[in-house]
């Protein structure tokens, strides 16, 4: 089983054809075609389906593609860990960032990190804890700063807590209820989940039911921090987002935050990498520059 034909297995998934998969290695397409043959005569098993649009994957590829992916993943990291301790600071961090952090401590960590390693590449995307959990099983992201609850956390996960991001309600300027100060003068409104469950989205819920009011009414859910503010600018539906992102959103001065006496529950920022998994030396000092800077606010 050769590196190369699983990396180019990984491409083929990718863009989804044989021949621009090929384009993009720099291979003619029966070369990529006999290598991928080789691997499925090796497996016993089909990997491929080609069809006249281009390739899918056959249960049995779907079921290998993930395995190939971490295998992929941790020679690259084990050759980059091997030069890192040689002293050449090359290789790639991926990781991933829920707003909270790419808001407050992220951008100065980021800047201290490449000032002292400026050869390494660094791969950030959004993303909040349960989704993120899969890219770190599956070797895409070296690690992730995100929400979540402790005990939500799987065991094969393992955490540091950063800091606490503090969750407020907002809406539109202007909105009617703009100077609201108890939950029970929002139960009539509708909102707009900004995560996943037990993230920020689900913090208004909690206080809800905490303070025996009847379930928040349900809008819409909104995954994208880039366009929740949009939608609340826009519209008499509430949310709730963390206090960085309400106070440094393009749209800032759209919004208006309503502070009611109720206390809202907080959301910990964790570190999580998978625990059989050992960072590079290079993810090891981002994290330790994200530590840094979180230890600082």
């Amino acid at each position: 089983m050769k590196l190369q034909t699983l990396q180019a297995l990984l491409c083929i998934e990718a863009v989804g054809s044989l021949r621009a998969a090929a384009q993009q290695l720099h291979t003619s397409q029966p070369a990529l075609s006999a290598a991928i043959q080789q691997l499925e005569t090796e497996l016993c098993a089909p990997l491929l389906v080609r069809t006249r649009r281009g390739v899918t994957l056959t249960t049995f590829g779907q079921a290998f593609i993930k395995r190939a992916r971490l295998i992929v993943a941790e020679s690259q990291r084990a050759h980059d860990e091997i030069r890192q301790l040689r002293g050449h600071w090359e290789g790639q961090v991926s990781f991933s960032t829920s707003p909270a952090v790419g808001l407050q401590v992220l951008p100065k960590a980021l800047a201290s990190f490449a000032h002292e390693f400026p050869k390494v590449t660094v791969r950030v995307r959004d993303g909040l804890f349960p989704a993120v959990a899969a890219g770190m099983r599956d070797g895409s992201l070296d690690f992730a700063l995100t929400a979540a609850n402790r005990h939500d956390i799987d065991e094969d996960l393992e955490c540091e807590a950063l800091f606490v991001s503090e969750v407020v309600i907002v809406a539109r300027k202007g909105h009617p209820l703009s100077h609201a100060r108890h939950l029970h003068e929002l139960q009539d409104c509708a909102w707009v989940y900004s995560s996943a469950p037990r993230g920020p989205g689900a913090v208004i819920e909690e206080a809800f039911r905490s303070h025996a009011l009847p379930p928040a009414k349900f809008a819409m859910a909104c995954e994208s921090f880039l366009v929740l503010p949009g939608i609340i600018s826009q519209t008499d539906w509430l949310t709730t987002m963390p206090l960085a992102m309400y106070e440094r959103n393009a749209l800032q001065d759209g919004l208006c935050r309503i502070e009611v006496e109720e206390p809202l529950r907080n959301l910990t920022i964790y570190a999580l990498r998978r625990h059989d998994m050992p960072l590079t030396p290079a993810s090891e000092s981002l994290i330790r520059w994200v530590r840094h800077f979180a230890a600082q606010r």
